[in-house]
């Protein structure tokens, strides 16, 4: 394997389980240290409604706590990488949501949501940081499953 590969290799390796960790901080801990992912100047979007800098980012998450109980479950998968030098990397991958109000267990067994989830990463002091995250809806039940803002 040439150098080239060993890095590319160890981009994808690392940003996709900085996505699981992501996702895991918004599944089990209400996305209270989501903003945390995020560059200071980083963009949000949920297909129409959009957010920017880490104090709109980590609102979007109080918010979706304050609505009370909620299960949820991101399932992110197929992690592709599209560019990745000098600091930065562009990525695709599948979200996969399972999430309802109330208590676990809950009934549902289909996916609330299936989104492809572009996101643009920034290397800074040592740790690869979200700038710029886009979730385009694929398949969609209603947007009331949401806990976030879409329009």
């Amino acid at each position: 394997m040439n150098d080239r590969a060993e890095h590319e290799d160890a981009v994808r390796a690392r940003l996709s389980a900085l996505l699981a960790e992501f996702w895991f901080d918004v599944d089990h801990n209400g996305g209270s240290g989501a903003a945390g992912y995020f560059t200071p100047d980083a963009r949000l979007r949920f297909e129409e409604a959009s957010f920017r800098g880490t104090a709109q980012i980590a609102e979007v998450y109080r918010a979706r706590a304050a609505r009370g109980p909620r299960v949820s479950r991101h399932l992110v998968t197929n992690v592709h990488v599209l560019e990745s030098e000098s600091g930065r990397a562009r990525t695709v991958s599948a979200l996969l949501l399972f999430a309802e109000d109330g208590h676990a267990p809950r009934p549902r067994i289909l996916p609330a949501l299936v989104a492809d989830v572009w996101d643009e990463f920034e290397f800074i002091e040592g740790r690869w940081l979200i700038n710029a995250r886009w979730i385009r809806n694929q398949f969609l039940e209603s947007s009331d499953d949401l806990a976030v803002p879409v329009k």
